[in-house]
């Protein structure tokens, strides 16, 4: 399917991120949108219409609510959210603001992120790049804010992440992360750090030690990115918990 929606919009007073632009459209063009890209089942193409046709992210919430979707139905708002989150470039916060706001709401909605998360990492290697960048950085805005655990990278074989697109989303989510110039940054990485402390997580901080060692840092090093100390300063903290 295409791009779900073509440019950013201010949100209306009172939210603080942008909207689907699709949403200036009418619902039966929702609708006609929501089969053309495969959203196959009603409870997808409803919760596409809620997220597409709302004026913010409070909006698209209250509409998804006003779904009354059962427990089981709430991993399709998950499959939908990453969907139009994926297909919609460059990435909008738009997106990461909304699933914050449901996985706050319910609990279910945390595990079907897990599962859909899962399918995302296992399917890196055939993502389109734009794709690839927006769901990397809708998952950096869910570590930072705290709405997903760092469990979830215990999800991730760092050992098999060599190909050229795994290696270009875990890079811009870490960097994003990491580098996002948020003022309690180094807040952050310690957060995420001492997450990783765990005794249930020392397989993810063995994987992301070598993944960090071997790709990230010679990469952002050679290139002299900004985020470059940042990622050097993650990883010191990384190694020194595990000695």
């Amino acid at each position: 399917g295409g791009a779900a929606v073509e440019s950013e919009k201010p949100s209306a007073p009172g939210g603080s991120a942008t909207r689907p632009a699709a949403a200036r459209s009418g619902e039966a063009r929702l609708y006609e949108l929501a089969t053309k890209q495969r959203l196959g089942t009603d409870v997808r193409k409803a919760v596409f219409v809620a997220i597409m046709g709302a004026d913010d992210y409070l909006h698209a919430h209250e509409r998804i609510d006003a779904l009354k979707l059962r427990k089981a139905q709430r991993a399709d708002v998950v499959h939908v959210l990453l969907h139009c989150c994926g297909a919609e470039s460059p990435f909008n916060r738009f997106y990461a603001h909304l699933a914050e706001r449901v996985c706050a709401s319910h609990r279910e909605y945390r595990f079907s992120f897990h599962f859909a998360l899962r399918d995302v990492f296992g399917g890196l290697k055939e993502a389109p790049l734009n794709r690839a960048a927006s769901i990397a950085k809708l998952l950096a805005s869910l570590l930072a804010s705290g709405a997903l655990p760092v469990t979830v990278l215990k999800l991730v074989r760092w050992r098999d992440v060599n190909s050229q697109r795994q290696v270009f989303f875990w890079q811009v989510c870490f960097y994003e992360l990491l580098g996002g110039g948020r003022a309690a940054s180094d807040d952050l990485t310690a957060r995420v750090a001492s997450s990783l402390l765990d005794p249930a997580l020392s397989e993810a901080r063995d994987g992301l030690l070598l993944f960090f060692a071997s790709q990230l840092l010679p990469t952002a090093r050679a290139s002299k990115h900004a985020v470059a100390p940042a990622l050097g300063h993650f990883h010191r903290m990384l190694e020194e918990q595990t000695v």
